[in-house]
């Protein structure tokens, strides 16, 4: 009798043990998908900290160049190119630049401004306004995307090439745009997604100036003393179009 007892409690055992085995293995299975997912949505700093490093070392490297092979053509092109478009081209160009999402950057033309012998102020000025007006202009275009009926899709088309970004701006916020607009990615993917996902205006119009302090590093870099250096002889003083 007590043998029969003993196995009936044993198959008792056995099927409590195997009903919860599935319980804990879909536990399991649901973190491990959960730290996958966290790692898919995780931006990638490594990667975008060698961009930056590699990007520096090189603009270095061809404004050193320029300087000891090309100086003097680089100066008549600057000018050239400063009084064919003035402050206003200059502050046009980066709006674009910085408020559509596209791959092209604008630094070429910082360098020329400074090259042009714009003070460096000015040329830090101008380029912080352009693209200081593209983040807000971003912003409107993302709230406006989100009231259109294929707006998901044309988002999800903008944001493929960084599918960690939506995730960003849900968890931190203005937090997020202000990360995102330090990355070396388009501005416009930062501000568009932010007002798409409705990130607070008010603290976005604080998170719109973090991109400020790239354009800041590239003036410093791009060769001539702050305020304007020595002029060449045969290189006048641009006309700064207004």
């Amino acid at each position: 009798m007590g043998t029969g007892n003993d196995d009936r409690t044993d198959e008792k055992l056995i099927a409590g043990e195997s009903s919860r085995m599935p319980e804990r293995m879909s536990f399991e299975v649901t973190d491990s998908l959960e730290d996958g997912e966290a790692d898919a949505v995780a931006p990638p700093y490594r990667k975008f900290a060698i961009k930056i490093l590699t990007v520096v070392c090189l603009f270095l490297l061809l404004v050193i160049l320029l300087e000891i092979y090309a100086k003097e053509a680089v100066s008549r092109f600057s000018k050239r190119l400063m009084d064919t478009i003035g402050l206003p081209g200059l502050y046009l160009f980066v709006l674009i630049a910085d408020g559509l999402p596209q791959p092209f950057t604008y630094v070429p033309l910082i360098f020329c401004a400074v090259k042009a012998h714009v003070p460096k102020p000015v040329v830090f000025g101008v380029c912080a306004a352009g693209s200081y007006s593209a983040a807000l202009l971003g912003y409107g275009m993302g709230a406006s995307l989100r009231r259109l009926q294929c707006g998901e899709q044309v988002f999800q088309r903008l944001t493929e090439h960084s599918p960690w970004l939506p995730g960003l701006m849900q968890r931190k916020g203005a937090i997020g745009v202000g990360t995102a607009a330090l990355l070396p990615i388009p501005l416009a993917l930062a501000t568009w997604t932010a007002g798409f996902h409705q990130i607070d205006f008010g603290r976005f119009l604080l998170a719109g100036m973090f991109r400020m302090p790239k354009i800041l590093l590239f003036v410093l870099l791009s060769g001539a003393p702050i305020g304007g250096g020595p002029q060449d002889p045969e290189v006048d003083r641009p006309v700064l179009i207004m």
